[in-house]
């Protein structure tokens, strides 16, 4: 068949015509809700098929192609290809399995996962599946779709004995830990090339902090570089950690709502194993405004993440974590790369919250270390590299090395003092209100904006005393927090 370029724009979708009097093919035989494969031995594109009946727009030899179909098989009009059907009958067999309940095995996954991240399922295929898996995966097929989930993501491989990582499921204002972990694992001469998120529904991630000091934008090539002058980095996952397998069942899951415990460790453990991690640490913080709200759910998640860890043959060790209140004080990125500074500059202001997380999980990453042995002497060689220097000393490296922003993001000018509506001790603070005030404020599109809290949980406050202080940009963002302060400021106070 002819090559033929339609103007006729399908957005991303991906769409051939066929002409109903084709003397090529059955065109009839190929509607439906499969797809097609159009090739020329060399160059190749998925497309879903619609027939047309006018012989005024195709010639009964040719097949047309949508503007999107077209520029991405990248070939002249007038090329001779061929068309077949997809997916593999293997493939389909193993969706058509998962849909029953059964289990699948390892071959019948990387088949499946591979045809729908060529492109040769429809959504609604794509859909049922997703839908199947989000209700049962076995710890088999957990192991099975992190393995092949890694094998779409850019692979790093170490000359390292060892190579750690931390991981956390978030949700909480100020819980800028990693900052801390990262340069005192660095310190100590483990090496941790964390590559870390920007936040979604949060006032900051992890890349948003650490981007009002230098840059996050790592290459491959760039992360190798840092870790080996530095021993650690923070960088920015978009560029490092991006699975093909991401863009396509994000594009059906996040619609849909679909949320799977089991599909989400796979793709974090995928990420950690394509990153060339041997050893690495979860924190699952629990509580009302997280994703875990109890306990017993964080502890079990813990569970599966340890048990599909040892299936992919990493050392996983996952903590649950109070996630009731902020950590810290800061609420944004640049007040939150403030307490980062504090805590590693050993400021008696410091906040205490921020600094016993960090010290814990950096004691439990150098316990794993043969030279140290133990989670005590872990817990001892943190505390020391901390009161030593080194751990400040070895964020300045990485910094140095990633590419030092100068000047660092400082608050934001503009600033609203949220005062207390009554006296009485402060005995809650509601993290999804903070981060929505902080958010208003500009974070984290605006590095400076955010919260910097005065009060934590039990304090004593009066009536009219500050809670908080907002810091934007502009003062039409400060004033735009504060009117949303007012209605709901976030603070619980008894009395």
């Amino acid at each position: 068949m002819k090559l033929r370029a339609l103007p006729i724009d399908s957005w991303r979708d991906h769409v051939a015509y066929l002409p109903a009097g084709s003397t090529e093919v059955s065109a009839a035989d190929f509607l439906g809700p499969g797809r097609i494969e159009v090739s020329n031995g060399e160059r190749s594109i998925r497309a879903s098929v619609h027939v047309v009946d006018d012989a005024g727009l195709l010639d009964v030899c040719e097949i047309g192609l949508s503007r999107s179909a077209f520029e991405a098989l990248g070939l002249p009009e007038g090329t001779a290809v061929h068309i077949e059907r997809t997916p593999s009958p293997e493939s389909a067999e193993a969706l058509r399995a998962k849909l029953r309940g059964e289990e699948l095995s390892d071959g019948q996954i990387g088949t499946l996962i591979g045809d729908m991240v060529e492109g040769r399922y429809p959504d609604r295929e794509m859909a049922a599946f997703l839908v199947a898996a989000t209700r049962g995966l076995t710890d088999r097929e957990v192991v099975a779709l992190a393995r092949t989930r890694a094998e779409f993501t850019a692979r790093l491989a170490w000359d390292e004995p060892m190579v750690v990582d931390k991981h956390s499921m978030g949700g909480i204002p100020g819980s800028r830990i990693t900052m801390i972990v990262v340069p005192l694992v660095a310190a100590h001469g483990l090496a941790i090339p964390k590559t870390s998120s920007r936040a979604i529904t949060q006032a900051a991630g992890t890349a948003d902090a650490m981007e009002t000091l230098a840059r996050v934008d790592l290459s491959a090539a760039e992360v190798r570089r840092v870790v080996e002058q530095a021993r650690g980095c923070v960088a920015w996952n978009g560029k490092l950690n991006h699975s093909a397998v991401d863009d396509v069942m994000n594009a059906i899951t996040r619609p849909l709502g679909l949320d799977s415990t089991r599909w989400s460790v796979a793709s974090i453990l995928s990420k950690k194993l394509a990153a060339g991690s041997t050893h690495v640490i979860i924190d699952l913080p629990y509580g009302p405004q997280t994703k875990l709200k109890t306990h017993q759910e964080a502890a079990e998640l813990g569970a599966l993440f340890e048990r599909i860890g040892r299936g992919l043959g990493l050392v996983v060790e996952a903590h649950a974590t109070n996630g009731e209140r902020p950590i810290g004080r800061g609420v944004g990125p640049a007040l939150e790369a403030r307490d980062v500074f504090a805590v590693l500059g050993n400021d008696p202001e410091a906040p205490n919250d921020l600094r016993d997380k960090a010290l814990f999980f950096a004691g439990r990453i150098l316990a794993w270390d043969p030279a140290v042995g133990s989670e005590k002497a872990g817990q001892a060689r943190a505390r020391e590299l901390l009161a030593s220097g080194a751990a400040g000393a070895a964020l300045e490296r990485i910094i140095e090395a990633q590419g030092r922003r100068h000047p660092p993001v400082a608050p934001g000018p503009h600033t609203r003092v949220v005062t207390g509506d009554r006296s009485g001790v402060v005995t809650g603070v509601n993290g999804w209100a903070i981060a929505g005030i902080a958010r208003r404020a500009g974070a984290p599109n605006d590095l400076s904006s955010g919260l910097d809290l005065v009060r934590a949980v039990g304090d004593a406050v009066k009536a009219g005393e500050p809670l908080y202080v907002i810091h934007a940009r502009s003062e039409s963002d400060a004033a735009a927090a504060a009117a949303l302060a007012q209605a709901a400021h976030g603070y619980s106070i008894s009395g």
